[in-house]
């Protein structure tokens, strides 16, 4: 096992982790991780996301040995790949949070338009409730109106009276269901 002097330059070092030797790889994380690290905090702001991002780095260097370069600075090699990674971590980081929040405002959406469907649903219920109560004429002059959209004037000819009469009835059962409407939202505020 070799020993590297603080003095050992990263050249030689480099050649010996090139040839595989676990002892020089060791040496270089030991020379370099807390400069590294210090840059990945600094970008990342996270100590554990760093401590990650400086490993993989080092796995990268480890794994891809054979195709290191003994030209130029290996320092300047590995700060270079640390801030990628600490760059890529924050795009991809973004990007997720981004899926998220939209995410999350699909859901708010689908439970709105949920929500709103239990609410009109109710409220349909409730004037059904209402109109079953209604004398039999205005219920009829109410569905023709409102279900076949007939005019008053056609709703006169069915049912043999005047248009006066369909609107005087039509207002009626519209005031009808207005103040049941409003008994029953009195009723559930309480």
């Amino acid at each position: 096992m070799a020993k590297y002097l603080k003095t050992t330059e990263d050249t030689v070092i480099l050649k010996d982790l090139i040839a595989g030797r676990e002892e020089a790889f060791v040496e270089l994380y030991h020379r370099y991780y807390y400069r590294l690290l210090h840059v990945a905090i600094n970008i990342t702001k996270s100590q554990e996301v760093a401590e990650g991002i400086v490993h993989d780095v080092f796995t990268k260097i480890w794994t891809r040995r054979e195709k290191l370069s003994l030209k130029g600075s290996f320092q300047s090699l590995i700060h270079t790949m640390v801030r990628n990674f600490s760059l890529n971590y924050l795009r991809d980081n973004s990007y997720r949070k981004g899926f998220e929040q939209e995410l999350f405002q699909s859901m708010v959406r689908a439970l709105r338009h949920a929500e709103n469907e239990v609410w009109f649903n109710l409220f349909q219920e409730q004037v059904e409730d209402i109109l079953e109560r209604l004398p039999p004429r205005k219920r009829s002059i109410f569905y023709l109106s409102r279900e076949d959209g007939m005019s008053h004037q056609e709703i006169g000819k069915v049912l043999g009276i005047t248009t006066q009469a369909v609107s005087k009835h039509l207002s009626r059962t519209l005031e009808i269901i207005r103040e049941q409407l409003e008994r029953i939202d009195a009723t559930d505020s309480k």
